[in-house]
């Protein structure tokens, strides 16, 4: 547990922008097939998008 908290104090928004895109790629690949995937990857993508954008914002400070 202490090991994913530290990955999202420690890891940079870029990263985080890049994970949420490769996500959001890969989602349309289980468009049609799988739905429920699909819906899950694709909040899991928004998901960290917003969070890479708060997080960069705060680091601005």
């Amino acid at each position: 547990m202490n090991k994913i908290k530290s990955f999202f104090r420690e890891t940079s928004p870029i990263l985080f922008v890049v994970i949420s895109v490769v996500l959001g790629i890969l989602a349309t690949f289980f468009e049609d097939s799988f739905k429920n995937i699909f819906l899950f990857l694709r909040i899991v993508s928004f998901s960290l998008f917003v969070y890479a954008i708060i997080k960069y914002f705060n680091s601005k400070n």
